[in-house]
């Protein structure tokens, strides 16, 4: 029988990197780092995951991941720019993967709607670009899940992350929510995955929060950190 190493393995690098047309990274799943997707297995299986939610879709190659990984959960994404989400929707109907569901809709009505419709979603925020960043709405919205934000501060120099209006991507965003968890996680940068990341150029970091669930499968990861969020202090 195939471990689930493998089949990742398998899987992951038969995806066509249609982002390379655009993006910095070079495209591929999860920005081509394999360990993002070992570690998203794992979050899978310990959860027990009943859904996928990914938002900012592009040219679908993390959707087309995801879909063809996991054919027996359902996998949702969205995209604001038509083009794009027609583009993966057709990518994903050639390749047969009928368990997605890709829509040209706002990603915080996608992420409010599923985190409802299911128990226990895995949701991937990766919808900022350009001059629109719908990330403080995308968390507001979740009603229950496990939430993985991209293009995250991890404060490590080997990986980048994103800034708006002088807005860094960080721990700050999570204190910013509407109710704040007390506690959020990121990746090791040392840590032994069983396959080595191939990426040699733009790697991001990731930040995890567990809204509704139990968070413990969080602080049982051998890969992943956990720190306390700082809330400021009112005025």
């Amino acid at each position: 029988m195939e471990s689930p190493v493998q089949a990742t393995f398998e899987v992951f690098y038969r995806v066509e990197r249609a982002g390379a047309i655009r993006l910095s990274d070079g495209g591929g799943p999860f920005g081509f780092d394999i360990t993002r997707a070992l570690l998203v297995d794992d979050l899978l299986d310990a959860f027990r995951c009943d859904a996928i939610v990914e938002t900012g879709c592009f040219l679908g190659d993390t959707t087309y991941y995801l879909a063809a990984r996991y054919p027996d959960l359902p996998v949702y994404s969205c995209d604001i720019v038509p083009e794009h989400a027609e583009f993966t929707r057709r990518r994903l109907a050639a390749a047969g993967c009928r368990n997605a569901l890709v829509s040209c809709t706002d990603s915080p009505a996608l992420v409010e709607t599923i985190s409802r419709l299911h128990e226990r979603p895995l949701i991937y925020l990766d919808a900022h670009w350009e001059d629109r960043w719908p990330l403080d709405a995308e968390l507001a919205a979740v009603a229950q899940g496990i939430v993985l934000v991209d293009d995250f501060d991890i404060g490590h120099p080997r990986f980048s992350f994103d800034t708006y209006a002088g807005r860094s991507c960080g721990p700050a965003i999570f204190a910013a929510m509407p109710s704040p968890p007390a506690r959020y996680w990121t990746p090791d940068p040392d840590a032994d995955w069983p396959l080595p990341c191939l990426q040699v150029g733009r790697r991001s970091g990731i930040g995890l929060i567990v809204i509704g669930l139990d968070e413990s499968p969080l602080d049982h990861h051998p890969a992943l950190t956990g720190h306390d969020i700082v809330l400021e202090a009112s005025a």
